[in-house]
């Protein structure tokens, strides 16, 4: 099992992450949580740059560690017999990417090409000017953290939401949104277990 959490900066998808890992250890899942950008040398890159890339670098980038997660980290976990949960994954990259001109179907393709699909995303959905009054409280902005921005990512987040996707507003309060990701994640698991 394969779920995505995704959301602009600040949306809290680190937080919820970490609960849906709970939740899921709760029902008696193996977890793994992992993180994107990853750890290759491909995402230290991303994570490292001050300035912004390309959209193509950027994207190029996504990918090559995108490729590196999925084949050593996200493929053997869940062969492994793993739930696995993304902070972020190939979405962000959709989004992202797209609302700096990349065709977000492209983006889509190319990472589906190299990145299983998830079985369930969780898009966590708040305004900008929210999640980045939060990102703010955790210190230095990154260059990806612009208003503007954001708010062109959040649209390209909420239009490209496919089949697998559930938007949770992430502009409650942390427990309200902690409940309504705890009945998704349920419906999910119970919908799952009908149909096997």
């Amino acid at each position: 099992m394969l779920i995505a959490v995704e959301g602009i900066d600040g949306a809290g998808k680190t937080t919820i992450a970490a609960y849906i890992a709970e939740l899921l250890k709760e029902k008696g899942y193996k977890v793994k949580v992992l993180k994107e950008p990853g750890d290759s040398k491909f995402g230290k890159k991303i994570k490292s740059s001050e300035e912004r890339l390309s959209p193509e670098e950027e994207l190029e980038l996504f990918l090559k560690d995108r490729e590196i997660d999925a084949r050593e980290n996200i493929l053997p976990a869940l062969q492994s017999g793993y739930a696995v949960v993304m902070d972020r994954y190939y979405f962000s990259n959709i989004a992202y990417q797209s609302a700096r001109g990349i065709d977000a179907r492209l983006i889509r393709e190319m990472n589906e090409k190299i990145a299983p699909k998830p079985d369930l995303t969780i898009l966590l959905d708040v305004e900008p000017e929210i999640a980045l009054e939060r990102v703010r409280k955790r210190g230095k902005l990154s260059p990806f953290e612009k208003l503007d921005y954001l708010r062109k990512v959040r649209k390209c987040f909420l239009e490209n939401a496919d089949e697998t996707t559930v938007v949770v507003d992430a502009s409650k309060p942390l427990e309200e949104v902690k409940e309504e990701v705890r009945k998704v994640i349920e419906s999910f698991l119970n919908l799952k277990k009908n149909s096997n």
